[in-house]
């Protein structure tokens, strides 16, 4: 009988394995493209060629040799999601190599996840991915892009099957009918950029773009906006957002929780600003019950991607794309059902607190819904 130690070594081991599989056939070709060239070389002696070989196997798999724990707080996934993670870009970000000129997918994977999950100097992400600052910038750009490519996958209105499923989870927990999810608004904070400047200076007097999202019971992201500057109010992210209009227009459905910032609208709910009845005080206690579901997935996106925690050092269509991207990454990390990081005691991730009073408070349809949602569920 093994012991729990000897488990563990062993998955250790086993998952090696599968990222000497993974990253090696890259490494192996590119050698064999270059073997004749490799063979003629004069000026290498015999005794030189185990080191050469070392070398290149050392820059091919620089982070190998880490620890699972060192491993997943350095690149923000377990082994197998990261290396799963590392086939569903390979199409985007393998391309020919010259004499291991170029990185590894392995590589150029681990050096964006490391920036932007610890938020670190991009020589600092290079060190540990084996390359240079200039070749991380570089990656970051078409890693940004090809992630932010499968957010259509990941970040989705649920189907009448899922939202049916969600509903029904919300209402035996809360209470509350036909709930699909819950919005709110969080800033990320930028540099000053270089263009009207002041347009990105929110409430609290900093530079930040004002990130609007839905997320759904099980944290999961079902919508965002990132292109709106730090001074845009959350309601006008939404109201200027498809989705609002296509609630609107019935070509979606499901009803929504909001707060204060949000108006009330026929598929969007919120507290009643006046609960005078046991029955609004027991639908206000289930509205804030339920809507805290969104602070909460804020917490857990920037605690596991600091970037978006402290300061994006990023232009402002920088910082959206990388946004975006941590929230398809934040969303893979859930459906894998991947720990969540909870041992930054530094990181304290404060929501909900740049909202403001909406002088349009509900809607005809908004008000109508909230009465009626009060009177038979409650």
């Amino acid at each position: 009988m093994l012991s729990g130690r000897d488990v563990e070594q062993f998955r250790s081991c086993v998952w090696r394995i599968a990222a000497k599989l993974i990253i090696y056939p890259q490494v192996i070709a590119e050698k064999m493209l270059n073997l004749n060239e490799f063979l003629l070389e004069d000026s290498a002696s015999e005794e030189d060629e185990p080191e050469r070989l070392r070398l290149y196997r050392d820059r091919a798999c620089p982070f190998e040799t880490l620890s699972d724990v060192e491993f997943r707080k350095d690149f923000r996934f377990t082994r197998p999601v990261f290396y799963e993670l590392c086939e569903m870009l390979r199409e985007d970000l393998a391309h020919t190599t010259v004499r291991g000129t170029s990185l590894t997918v392995a590589q150029q994977v681990a050096a964006c996840v490391h920036l932007l999950g610890r938020n670190a100097m991009q020589a600092d992400s290079a060190r540990l991915a084996g390359c240079n600052q200039s070749t991380v910038s570089r990656t970051l750009r078409v890693f940004l892009d090809a992630v932010v490519k499968l957010a259509p996958r990941y970040i989705n209105w649920p189907s009448a099957a899922e939202q049916e499923e969600i509903a029904r989870r919300i209402y035996r927990k809360y209470g509350l009918p036909n709930i699909v999810g819950m919005i709110d608004g969080t800033h990320v904070r930028i540099v000053a950029p270089r263009e009207n400047a002041v347009d990105y200076i929110n409430r609290k007097r900093y530079h930040s773009i004002n990130v609007g999202a839905i997320c759904d019971d099980n944290f999961l992201f079902r919508w965002v906006s990132a292109s709106w500057p730090g001074s845009a109010h959350d309601s006008r992210v939404f109201k200027s957002s498809e989705l609002y209009k296509d609630l609107r227009a019935r070509r979606k459905r499901g009803c929504i929780i909001g707060d204060s910032a949000y108006t009330a609208e026929s598929f969007l709910i919120k507290v009643v600003s006046q609960a005078n009845t046991v029955r609004e005080q027991r639908y206000n206690r289930a509205i804030c019950s339920a809507r805290v579901k969104i602070e909460q997935a804020f917490g857990m996106l920037k605690r596991q991607w600091h970037i978006l925690h402290s300061e994006c050092r990023y232009d402002p269509d920088t910082a959206a794309r990388i946004t975006i991207a941590c929230m398809v990454l934040r969303n893979l990390a859930n459906q894998r059902n991947e720990p969540l990081f909870e041992d930054d005691d530094d990181l304290e991730v404060v929501e909900s607190d740049m909202g403001e009073e909406n002088q349009e408070v509900h809607t005809t349809s908004g008000r109508a819904l909230i009465r009626r949602i009060i009177e038979e569920f409650f």
